[in-house]
């Protein structure tokens, strides 16, 4: 999934991605609830990422990452 993705907006995904797993119920404003579901989003660059979280085990699961233009096509 990240190997289509230029090298500096993988390395923002990754720092995006430590920050939401210290509190991944934390008002971020780079975090978006999504509408449909109980999905997030999150933006990294020109890029968004779609993840949820397991309370049981706190367990966060990246779903996707794709340029926005095509990462609600699913």
């Amino acid at each position: 999934m990240l190997q289509k993705i230029p090298k500096q907006d993988v390395d923002r995904f990754m720092r995006k991605i430590d920050i939401i797993a210290q509190n991944p119920y934390a008002p971020l404003s780079f975090v978006k609830r999504l509408k449909s579901n109980r999905d997030f989003r999150f933006r990294f660059g020109h890029y968004r990422g779609v993840y949820n979280v397991a309370d049981t085990i706190l367990t966060i699961t990246v779903i996707d990452a794709a340029h926005r233009k095509d990462i609600y096509k699913r």
